[in-house]
């Protein structure tokens, strides 16, 4: 899966200097508060012909987070509508 380009977003994510092109890439995100009053940050990405593939094979889709610990994160897909398929 690659980056997406959305209109929602206000912010680019930018790399770590400490890593390569080839190891991570910056990436447009929408940073704001939700109802609960949580900040957060949203990313999109835009699956690949294998990536749909593999989905409609029933293979997982994985999330990697870097580092020592695991935060609180949401998986999704968006509807035609925009709405989100929680």
């Amino acid at each position: 899966m690659m980056p997406a380009k959305f209109p929602e977003a206000n912010i680019v994510l930018t790399k770590p200097k400490s890593m390569t092109d080839e190891q991570c890439m910056s990436i447009p995100a929408f940073k704001g508060v939700d109802d609960a009053g949580f900040p957060f940050f949203m990313v999109a990405y835009t699956p690949s012909y294998e990536d749909i593939q593999a989905i409609k094979a029933g293979m997982p889709i994985c999330v990697k987070v870097l580092g020592t610990g695991f935060p609180p994160i949401n998986v999704f897909t968006v509807a035609e509508n925009g709405e989100p398929n929680f």
